[in-house]
């Protein structure tokens, strides 16, 4: 092994890649745990990190034409580490990565690959350019495929919320049962009420949709080592476009002619078809697994002056044609379609987000702002804003409000679809307009006094007032009652009123889409 090429041994490679792995994911994990209110106005911590190194997101923001986010310009750190090491995030760092190696482990017997990832490589690639096709027409569907956001959004909507309602659950249910089992449960409970807990119960839509569509991601392990890496992940496809232009290099090229160990611990597959098989740059890891398995001193080595010649991509220019034109096409009719019909009129976005097309063009569908909601009203939107609508965020007040003293979600949002406003500014701007439903309104139905609404409207003056009139209640007495009346100019549309209200179903006051947000 030349002073140029690594000089540890294979295996000591390996751990030390296992164990970043692992540590990447912690730190994911953490970060995931750390979007939360503190108490504090600010967040303490850098929670949208990962995403801020994500190149397809910077790629999707330029190519959208979106208002540029400094944060997003470390990515091009990544891009350069690739030209250099080649395609070492996927290998090393990506949380979804190690999370598919993970599941593999547990639930899958080992067995060797049954061929489906390698028919479908090109996949990746043809993905990639349908995408970035369709953010040239402000069709910004990255989000829903890039892995980062899959794992945080799965993970937001699906496990976090599970993991807290199960502790909560059995938390009780010990407490119920007394010692000697509380000796146990209550220290083990206060334990993750304080690091792991959410702030309040969680509760999202999509909860199964969302679980179907991991569960898929993971089901491709069963048929292949990191499927979805190889044939769909397209930030995995950008990665391996710029490492096949990477310094560091295997040697030798090719598989040995006298053994094929190599292609069979390869979890990439990394080997052209051909003979013999080239070793490509595009699909490899950098693992470092036949480093690991050869046994045969200094045959493998990983170095940074080959000058063999690299393997051809070989995409097909037709193939590729097509998967650009397709998504061209698509962007017109999907963003057309979503464009052409009137936002549906409870629609609420988060504050800030002020037109649905600068919604949809720069929102990536993480999840960031629904983990981090102090309430929980923000929610996943499945069709009401169209289909490039999809995991878009949406105010929901009957399930949580906007807190009038929060600002969190646009701390976190990566690309600016929620802006980060000061706190005052935030206060100040208009999400919607409350609306009184007169036939469910206690007051107006009852003749009965309900101050709820006005009590808990937090902008001052009170957006909420009464008129004093005399009318006839249930039992057919005239009464002078406080019927509630909105004043549309003060109000903000954060929902609280149509949060706490007491009248059961449908609140009897509810906020609509503003016309003043419209304009």
């Amino acid at each position: 092994m030349d002073k140029t090429s690594f000089s540890l041994t294979g295996r000591a490679y390996a751990r030390l890649r296992r164990a970043t792995q692992i540590l990447f994911l912690a730190l994911f994990g953490w970060l995931f745990l750390k979007a939360e209110f503190g108490g504090q106005e600010n967040l303490a911590w850098p929670v949208d990190l990962f995403f801020r190194f994500d190149p397809l997101i910077l790629a999707a923001q330029l190519l959208t034409f979106s208002p540029l986010v400094a944060g997003l310009f470390w990515s091009l750190v990544m891009v350069a580490l690739t030209f250099i090491l080649g395609r070492f995030f996927c290998g090393w760092v990506c949380p979804l990565g190690t999370t598919l190696d993970g599941a593999r482990r547990l639930l899958f017997t080992p067995r060797p690959d049954r061929g489906a990832a390698a028919r479908w490589r090109r996949g990746k690639y043809y993905l990639l350019a349908g995408l970035l096709a369709g953010s040239l027409f402000s069709l910004n569907l990255v989000g829903l495929f890039d892995p980062l956001s899959l794992l945080y959004r799965t993970l937001a909507i699906v496990f976090y919320p599970a993991f807290g309602y199960g502790v909560e659950k059995a938390g009780l249910t010990f407490y119920r049962l007394g010692p000697p089992f509380t000796y146990v449960s209550e220290p083990l409970y206060q334990f993750f009420k304080a690091t792991a807990l959410p702030f309040r119960p969680l509760v999202y839509l999509l909860p199964f949709f969302t679980l179907m569509l991991f569960a898929l991601v993971v089901a491709g392990e069963r048929f292949d080592r990191r499927f979805w890496c190889r044939a769909f992940c397209p930030l995995g496809a950008l990665y391996g476009l710029i490492a096949r232009f990477s310094r560091l290099r295997r040697r030798p090229t090719a598989l040995c002619p006298d053994c094929g160990d190599c292609a069979q611990v390869c979890k990439m597959a990394a080997f052209a078809p051909g003979k013999p098989a080239r070793h490509s740059t595009a699909e490899c890891q950098l693992c470092l697994r036949c480093l690991e398995a050869c046994d045969k001193e200094d045959r493998v080595s990983f170095t940074w002056t080959s000058k063999a010649p690299r393997t051809p991509l070989d995409l097909g220019r037709r193939q590729l044609i097509t998967a650009v034109a397709s998504g061209a096409v698509a962007a017109p009719f999907i963003r057309l379609g979503s464009l052409a019909r009137r936002p549906d009129e409870f629609l609420v976005r988060p504050p800030g987000a002020q037109t649905e097309a600068e919604v949809l063009s720069r929102c990536i569908r993480c999840g960031q702002c629904l983990k981090v909601c102090l309430t929980n009203g923000l929610q996943p939107v499945l069709w009401e804003a169209g289909l490039e609508g999809l995991y878009t965020p949406r105010l929901i007040p009957r399930m949580g409000y906007c807190s009038y003293s929060c600002n969190l979600c646009g701390q976190v949002c990566p690309t600016g679809a929620i802006p980060h406003l000061k706190l005052k500014v935030k206060q100040a701007v208009v999400l919607g307009t409350a609306a009184i439903d007169r036939t469910r309104c206690i007051p107006y139905t009852e003749g009965a006094d309900c101050l709820v609404c006005e009590e808990h409207c937090p902008v001052s003056p009170k957006a909420i007032t009464f008129s004093e009139q005399e009318v006839v209640n249930v039992q057919g007495e005239r009464v002078k009652v406080k019927l509630p009346m909105v004043i549309p100019d003060r109000c903000i549309g954060c929902g609280h009123c149509e949060h706490v209200c007491p009248v059961g179903g449908a609140a009897a006051i509810r906020v609509k889409r503003s016309l003043r947000v419209e304009m």
